[in-house]
């Protein structure tokens, strides 16, 4: 292989928190395998030494025992060894010296590391931890310029066992293991995504100044929060897009130019409508929330966010959004909500954001565009809905007492930067109310979670104690859950924003892993889990290059009793249904719930036919009534021969079964023989 001249320098500064109230292990965490984030990667043809200080391989983390005592977990030898192995798997290649390769050096040192444990009596009990690590990424170049910096953050969890007659915690060495592999494979798949960093060694034998900067080839960023048109851009937006980019322009300089005297500036633009159906009707408030953040190495001063687009959409909009200063690494958050002025015939226009500093070296990203619809909205253009508020009486076949019910619905939130869903709490009411009287439930078996009484400790409490309580291996339990949730950039992880969580910190969210950890352990027969909730990465995320939602964490035996009911199968607003004041996807459960989900029309809806129900009914919605796009997801997918797909959950239309027949060339309980148009079998 041919070997590069110039030197490079790589520097890492970690930052480990451990997030977790009680800690213990447990030895069922071979149950959960993740994807390999590194396989198919083309390794970039660069050999650079990874260099460590001295103290590195002494590095611990201390915290408290059982008895209180202080105790410590090395992390610097784990550390050194992941990075190695990740950053291998990369580069051409990796070497362990401290003589400087002609291809550079990766530089890697520990910042902050914090154990937060509470261990409330010593007794025999297992505990789960959530293990964060933040991760500040910067590739040098041999001449000091910085060609890429990023800031990351992932989150691996697990247990750890406390005994009543010993003052240790066992299991943490395996969770802090995860959570530095975790972020030493996300650095590595983020460097090798790197465009300027494969320029830089592929510009052999003579890599220099010359290296065209990154920012001017990037396209222009289109969001998919908002409904994209595939029309022509009209020639007002296309004068408001040059003068924006003009605007920019005088601010901006060539990243080769900057060295290490830039600030580096990135941002995330998302839209969101106040009835989240993606249409903005007459007067309706429209929420703009901008996420800025500095990955450069000085201060990018006097940061402002542009404004442009087509009149009637920046009518009543700021032509500019002040951010202030932005010190190096440091993330900003502006937030405007303005109502639309009305337009009197139906209009697909556009929004440009942009950014411009003061400060002579910043680095300005491109513009991001929105395509959105606006139209006008009559009264007596909405679609018809159906009363779905009265639960349906459930029959004696349909009783399951020794059932459980959780429904959780948080749709305000303590920190007002949290945009709300309208009507989560509502929906989560709902639900409750309609699996407690068709499985025939007392009042304490149904635990209801809504909005100030869904704090992250109630959250914990409810899977962690109060459920393990009420379960046998007859159990079924029911999860319902309507909010908002943000997705890991790195893993694909995804955790709940209870009431006291924050969109700008991991470490104040519920995983969905913990959860369904909680439901792997306990003895039931299966779990329906339903989620109705908005999706973003987190922050800190690149859109473009973050991972999707990883709803199933493994694929065993225990999970596979688990049936899942997703409302999106992607980052986007889970849409409401103004007319029926419930979220778009729980209002079609709650229809499909009343009768019209029995597919097969053989007198009982099944879990498979109320998820392909709900799926094919949004799907349709959406695409021909609102004009955008929401894709429901069902988990376990047909074919796949889970028993947990043919769950009675409900009585059909016809209470007298078809000719069985029909189901043989069918999953059970999905004949395709009788699915009505547009909601076929297997959805």
């Amino acid at each position: 292989m041919l070997r590069r001249q110039t030197t490079v320098g790589f520097r890492l500064s970690i930052g480990l928190l451990l997030m977790g109230m009680s800690l213990t292990s447990w030895t069922a965490c071979s149950w959960f395998k993740r994807a390999d984030g590194l396989a198919g990667i083309a390794p970039i043809a660069l050999s650079p030494v990874l260099r460590v200080p001295a103290s590195l391989a002494m590095t611990t983390i201390t915290y408290q025992n059982a008895c209180g005592a202080p105790a410590t977990v090395p992390i610097g030898s784990p550390l050194v060894v992941a990075l190695q192995q990740k950053m291998g798997r990369v580069f051409q290649r990796v070497v362990m010296d401290q003589a400087v390769s002609s291809d550079g050096a990766i530089d890697a040192s520990v910042g902050l590391k914090q154990i937060d444990l509470a261990i409330p009596r010593r007794i025999n009990k297992s505990y789960p931890v959530t293990v964060t690590i933040g991760l500040d990424v910067a590739y040098m170049a041999g001449d000091g310029s910085t060609l890429w910096m990023k800031k990351l953050q992932s989150s691996g969890l697990g247990e750890v066992e406390v005994q009543e007659t010993s003052c240790d915690v066992t299991g943490l060495e395996s969770v802090v293991k995860e959570a530095i592999d975790l972020v030493a494979e996300g650095a590595a798949k983020q460097i090798s995504d790197s465009i300027k960093i494969r320029e830089y060694a592929g510009a052999k034998p003579s890599r220099g100044p010359a290296l065209a900067p990154a920012v001017a080839t990037l396209p222009v960023a289109v969001s998919d929060v908002a409904a994209v048109s595939a029309r022509p851009v009209e020639s007002a937006a296309q004068a408001s897009r040059e003068r924006l980019s003009v605007v920019q322009s005088a601010a901006a300089i060539p990243s080769n130019q900057a060295g290490d005297a830039s600030a580096i500036l990135t941002f995330r633009v998302i839209l969101r409508d106040d009835n989240r159906d993606h249409i903005l009707q007459p007067d309706e408030p429209l929420t703009i929330d901008v996420e800025v953040k500095n990955e450069g190495r000085t201060e990018a001063q006097g940061v402002e966010v542009l404004v442009e687009g087509t009149g009637v959409l920046t009518a009543q909009l700021p032509p500019t959004m002040a951010v202030g200063d932005v010190l190096p690494g440091e993330i900003k958050r502006v937030t405007v909500t303005k109502p639309m002025t009305s337009a009197k015939e139906p209009l697909r226009g556009e929004l440009l954001f942009g950014l411009r500093s003061v400060s002579p070296l910043a680095q300005i990203p491109p513009v991001k565009k929105f395509t959105v619809l606006v139209k006008p909205s009559p009264a007596d253009s909405q679609p018809a809905a159906i009363d779905v508020d009265q639960p349906p009486k459930g029959t004696a076949a349909l009783r399951q007492q020794k059932a459980v019910v959780i429904a959780i619905g948080v749709g305000r939130y303590r920190d007002t930067q949290v945009p709300s869903m309208k009507f989560a709490a509502r929906d989560a009411e709902v639900m409750a109310s309609y699996l407690q009287s068709i499985g025939g439930l007392s009042a304490d078996r149904v635990r209801l979670l809504t909005d100030g009484h869904g704090l992250k400790q109630d959250l914990a409490e409810t899977f962690d104690e109060w459920l393990p309580k009420r379960v046998d291996p007859n159990t079924v339990v029911y999860v319902y859950v309507a909010g908002r949730a943000l997705v890991d950039g790195v893993t694909g992880a995804v955790s709940l924003v209870p009431y006291d969580g924050t969109t700008a910190s991991m470490g104040r969210l519920y995983s969905i892993r913990r959860m369904q950890e909680a439901l792997v352990r306990l003895p039931i027969q299966r779990a329906i889990l339903m989620f109705d909730v908005s999706l973003e990465h987190a922050a800190g995320a690149d859109p473009a290059t973050g991972a999707a939602p990883a709803w199933e964490v493994g694929a065993t035996d225990a999970s596979a009793k688990m049936m899942w009911m997703i409302g999106n199968n992607g980052l986007q607003e889970s849409q409401a249904f103004e007319p029926g004041r419930h979220g778009l996807f729980t209002y079609q459960l709650l229809r499909g719930l009343q009768g019209p989900a029995d597919l097969d029309r053989d007198g009982t809806v099944v879990a498979g036919e109320l998820c392909a129900f709900a799926r094919g009914e949004v799907a349709r919605m959406t695409s021909e009534q609102i004009g955008s796009s929401q894709q429901p997801v069902c988990l376990p997918a047909p074919g796949q021969g889970a028993l947990v797909r043919i769950h009675p959950m409900a009585k059909g239309n016809n209470p007298k079964p078809i000719v069985p027949a029909k189901k043989e060339t069918a999953e059970p309980g999905e004949s395709p023989a009788s699915s009505p148009a547009g909601v076929g079998p297997g959805q």
